[in-house]
């Protein structure tokens, strides 16, 4: 197959290489990266008039093997419409991975994740995609920590890109750190759990006097009642299983639109 590897990090990352390692011993692969923070942009676009920089990488090796490298200025999803509608336009790729991410979406913090904007462009070109992250780490993962990750898709990938989802769909997927592969506990489907708001700002002061605020991580947790329901997907992820959600680009909530049509637009 003919697959596309995008991550916000730079091509030498872990997350890249482990990944790229793996799916290019049976496939086609090409990489593409961002030069400088990627890191929760969302779906963002550079405004119009704004140049997008980028420059191919002709000597990019991993374990011996050249690929086609990639890397941009710009945002998350300038990189994946340039690289399916221009760079890749006479050869699409079967299926977009983004990621390894080095940071997880479980819930509303979907709307802010680069990844999933990579992967929503992805989806708006008819492309299957896939969203894939692991825990954060400061300063990124080693590649041996990203292993049994990495292995999981390349095992899959195949099945992933036949998968029959709608046009408009892709798949996120939450992979747990584990030690080796026989450590994962299964595969749970699950829907987008609720999860709390992913930064808070603390006011602080500079040396001038000015107040300015700061964006601090805070811990996720759950909003389920029991401990392991279908929803909960945090709870199936704590216990090493690996989750996957489809997501779809259409925020519409169907049932409140069935509603108004019958109770307000009369």
């Amino acid at each position: 197959m003919n697959i596309l590897i995008a991550n916000v990090r730079n091509l030498e990352s872990a997350e890249l290489k482990v990944l790229a390692g793996e799916l290019s011993k049976k496939h086609s692969v090409t990489v593409c990266s961002l030069e400088g923070s990627g890191r929760q942009k969302g779906n963002a676009f550079s405004y119009s008039g704004f140049p997008i920089k980028f420059k191919q990488i002709s000597n990019y090796t991993i374990n011996g093997t050249r690929i086609p490298a990639y890397k941009f200025q710009g945002t998350p999803a300038d990189m994946i419409s340039i690289m399916l509608g221009n760079i890749m336009r006479h050869r699409k790729p079967n299926i977009v991975i983004c990621g390894i991410s080095n940071g997880i979406s479980l819930g509303t913090d979907v709307f802010c994740s680069s990844n999933i904007g990579m992967a929503m462009q992805a989806a708006f070109s008819n492309v299957p995609c896939l969203a894939v992250g692991v825990p954060m780490q400061l300063g990124g993962h080693k590649e041996a920590d990203l292993l049994p990750a990495a292995q999981f898709i390349a095992k899959n990938i195949e099945k992933f890109a036949k998968a029959k989802l709608p046009t408009d769909t892709f798949l996120n997927i939450t992979i747990p750190l584990v030690k080796k592969y026989e450590d994962f506990q299964g595969v749970g489907i699950s829907s987008m759990d609720n999860l709390t708001k992913m930064t808070r700002y603390l006011e602080k002061v500079d040396c001038k006097g000015n107040p300015y605020y700061w964006a601090q991580l805070v811990e996720r947790e759950s909003s389920s009642k029991t401990e392991v329901a279908p929803t909960a997907g945090m709870a199936y992820f704590k216990q090493n299983y690996i989750i996957m959600a489809p997501l779809t680009y259409n925020c519409t909530d169907m049932a409140s639109l069935e509603q108004m049509r019958k109770e307000v637009a009369k």
